[in-house]
């Protein structure tokens, strides 16, 4: 018999620093929309409000497409939405399907087709965890300083 169940102290907080790191994710997801659409902080977040990570990454890539057109730039762009897409997915399993275990039995995760696997390990969550705030950081540094803001800068000499 398999009753719900919840980790562990120390997976509880990898867990939580996951759900952190993947909120710092969809921040940082709103403030691309807000490069690409040359908007405020405020307008970003006014206009992302209601959107979360699949509908952001789905904005950023018709945005980018529209605004680089191709090239080296909008290929990493997509390749990071692809890699966030990765991380996301990965997170919603680990946080919204049901945690259990059987009698004095290990605990268990149930997958998205229903049947049962281990539950991740710390490891398991600590390496997601590390990989979102990689993702997160190399798409701020590159709209930031980076070849995103170089792009855009680019367009906007050559448009305006």
């Amino acid at each position: 018999m398999i009753y719900p169940d919840i980790p562990d102290k120390d997976a509880q907080a990898a867990l939580g620093v996951v759900a952190i790191r993947h909120g710092h994710l969809e921040y940082i997801l709103k403030m691309t929309v807000k490069s690409l659409c040359s908007l405020s902080i405020e307008e970003a977040l006014k206009e992302t409000n209601k959107l979360n990570a699949a509908r952001l990454r789905k904005r950023i890539e018709s945005e980018a497409q529209a605004i680089l057109k191709e090239g080296d730039t909008l290929e990493w762009l997509i390749e990071m939405l692809r890699r966030s897409w990765q991380v996301s997915d990965l997170r919603n399993t680990f946080i919204h399907n049901i945690w259990a275990k059987e009698l004095d039995g290990p605990l268990l995760m149930q997958n998205d087709d229903y049947t049962w696997r281990p539950a991740p390990t710390v490891q398991e969550l600590q390496l997601l965890s590390d990989e979102i705030q990689a993702i997160t950081k190399e798409i701020n540094t590159s709209r930031l300083d980076g070849k995103l803001f170089a792009m855009l800068e680019e367009k906007k000499l050559t448009t305006g």
